[in-house]
């Protein structure tokens, strides 16, 4: 007797039911359980991501800090990534300042905050304030006097905004990612600002694997409302606060300092890294999964960077890639510790 034979909605009727239990169960083992309708959404969109076009990231080989060098570099890959028009915008810019010890590369490297103000400023930006809330200090004006960072926004008459303190509002939660809460409490400089513009720092993290543009919105929460470490992050878990925050902010880009990256024992304790990269992009997802394969690293072995794709927080499968070669600049980061 002939085996009978599978009609074409037969077999896409199985790879349907495949694809949704093969992603509940990856969702399931990496996110709190937030229900199948949650899931399903999830799901949905991150098949559609694979059918949209391509996140563009541009990459530029840069070896100095230079600020002219910089601002020329960063002009150059900004117009190549397609980035965002600022004119008559408020733009926050948002570093990663978690703590300053002396000779370790923690920190976004000053020149480059002050290339981007520069550029805002070309653009024709209505606002700029620049804000960081360390998860470790309860006071970030030392790391931005040490850092050298004071200065620089001193010479562009700019303000530092200490997000820590900086008058949470109520903001609605999207996407499930913080179970149970209807709203997070942010800012008010990140809620009233047109563009946040997350100017990362390449490097390692102990926990999340690395600490790219997505992880650097940390620096968002304030500490006054939830504590330091940021503990409402923590204990909600790292993965869903990355994916979370992304989906309740004002639309992010990125721009990532690899100039001087970080390897190892990060984001604190790490070795310093002479990259010599820049990238810069739109979609925080592309960027991060093009800065983790930067670094030596499968994006699928970063939890947030893969849920992310999964989930569709962003376009992590076609990524458009300009200027210079992915592979001529990819080096292999030594892994932080377990």
């Amino acid at each position: 007797m002939a085996a009978p034979r599978l009609t074409r909605r037969a077999v896409l009727r199985l790879m349907l039911i495949a694809g949704i239990g093969g992603g509940l169960a990856f969702a399931e083992r990496r996110t709190r359980p937030a229900g199948l309708r949650q899931f399903m959404t999830w799901l949905l969109r991150g098949w559609r991501r694979r059918v949209e076009p391509p996140a563009t990231v541009a990459l530029g080989a840069s070896l100095s800090y230079d600020e002219a060098l910089l601002r020329d570099a960063l002009t150059e890959l900004w117009d190549a990534a397609g980035m965002p028009d600022v004119a008559g915008r408020r733009v926050l810019v948002k570093p990663n300042l978690i703590e300053w010890i002396e000779g370790r590369s923690l920190v976004t490297a000053p020149e480059v905050i002050g290339a981007v103000i520069d550029l805002l400023r070309s653009r024709g930006a209505a606002e700029i304030v620049v804000g960081e809330g360390p998860g470790f200090r309860r006071d970030a004006g030392p790391v931005v006097a040490q850092s050298g960072l004071a200065d620089v926004l001193a010479r562009r008459n700019v303000p530092f905004v200490d997000l820590n303190y900086d008058d949470p509002q109520p903001v609605p939660v999207r996407d499930g990612w913080f179970p149970g809460q209807r709203q997070i409490w942010l800012p008010r400089h990140v809620v009233e600002a047109d563009l946040v513009i997350s100017v990362a720092k390449l490097k390692t993290h102990h926990w999340a694997g690395v600490t790219l543009s997505l992880k650097n919105l940390f620096g968002v929460v304030p500490g006054i409302r939830y504590g330091w470490p940021k503990n409402m992050l923590h204990v909600n878990g790292i993965t869903p606060s990355i994916l979370g925050l992304k989906q309740a902010l004002p639309p992010v880009v990125s721009v990532i300092d690899g100039i001087v990256g970080m390897e190892g024992d990060g984001p604190l304790f790490g070795t310093p890294v002479p990259h010599g990269v820049l990238a810069v992009g739109k979609d925080p997802l592309a960027v991060d999964v093009v800065g983790a394969r930067l670094m030596g690293f499968d994006p699928e072995e970063i939890e947030h960077l893969a849920l992310g794709i999964w989930a569709g927080i962003g376009q992590g499968v076609h990524i458009d890639m300009r200027g210079g070669a992915l592979e001529a600049l990819r080096r292999r980061y030594r892994r932080p510790p377990k």
